[in-house]
């Protein structure tokens, strides 16, 4: 690893026979730009969304690093025609999002020498429109790290389903031995409190300054979850996702059972097709 990071993970060297590569495509020896993608799913098939989503990192020229922990054993299989080609790593379906994130850093630790990396996961419906307006406040320099959306719950953090780092903290040793200490939890607000909010109190004792797309003031939701609690005004605010949990399970959020209603009045979204 870059500044000579080198703390054994037991989490990735535990698994690391059951890793293999599904593609010939490999992440190049020095990247500019990388998104590193973790999926999960029951079936091989990806929807709509996965593939809209791949398509715009490629069109941005981001190198695409997808590490699927898709538990069916047939390479996956993208409905949707790609704009290029990913390096998809096949790993067990343990660790959550963070155990996938990390096997992808740490399988191609050139990743931490790239100039801008995107870590994001399948747990989003769209990008419904053209996401250049998300991809420019990225590279717009207004932080060292950045989310697409900032969470007060709990702890102020970057939500994890979509941050992107710039060189200096990709290089910083403290980011890349946090990859080393991801573990296996059974809870999964284990991972969140060590992981999701632990990365943005790591970046911010190291004085990261963290930027946001979308800060929960700007909605008046200080205290809530902005994807959960204030989804529509989220959408209105320009961001081209809807949280996939809002559809499977509609009880979580401000009008569930009127979503797909509402998002096909409102935006000409047939919600359905991106699932």
């Amino acid at each position: 690893m870059a500044d000579g990071v080198n703390v054994r993970s037991l989490f990735y060297e535990g698994i690391l026979p059951q890793i293999h590569w599904e593609t010939s495509a490999r992440i190049s020896p020095s990247p500019s730009r990388v998104a590193v993608v973790a999926q999960w799913s029951l079936s091989p098939i990806m929807s709509k969304s996965f593939a809209a989503l791949v398509n715009s990192l490629f069109a941005r020229d981001y190198e695409v690093l997808i590490v699927s922990a898709c538990t069916d054993s047939q390479p996956l299989h993208f409905s949707e025609p790609l704009e290029g080609e990913p390096a998809i790593i096949r790993k067990p379906n343990i660790g959550y999002d963070f155990g996938s994130w990390a096997v992808g850093f740490l399988h191609q630790p050139q990743i931490f020498s790239a100039e801008r990396v995107l870590q994001v996961n399948d747990s989003l419906l769209g990008p419904f429109w053209n996401m250049d307006p998300i991809y420019d406040d990225f590279e717009r320099d207004l932080g060292d790290a950045w989310g697409l959306v900032r969470n007060y719950q709990v702890t102020p953090h970057l939500q994890s389903y979509f941050i992107g780092y710039t060189a200096d903290v990709l290089q910083a040793k403290v980011f890349q031995k946090f990859w080393t200490e991801v573990r296996v939890h059974a809870d999964k607000q284990e991972i969140i409190n060590n992981y999701e909010l632990g990365l943005s109190r790591t970046l911010y004792g190291e004085g990261f300054v963290q930027a946001a797309y979308i800060e929960p003031q700007l909605l008046r939701h200080s205290t809530l979850n902005p994807m959960i609690s204030a989804w529509l005004q989220v959408l209105r605010e320009g961001v081209p996702f809807l949280k996939r949990e809002l559809i499977t399970r509609p009880s979580v959020g401000v009008q569930g059972e009127r979503i797909p209603e509402l998002l096909r009045r409102e935006f000409d979204i047939d919600i359905a097709e991106w699932c």
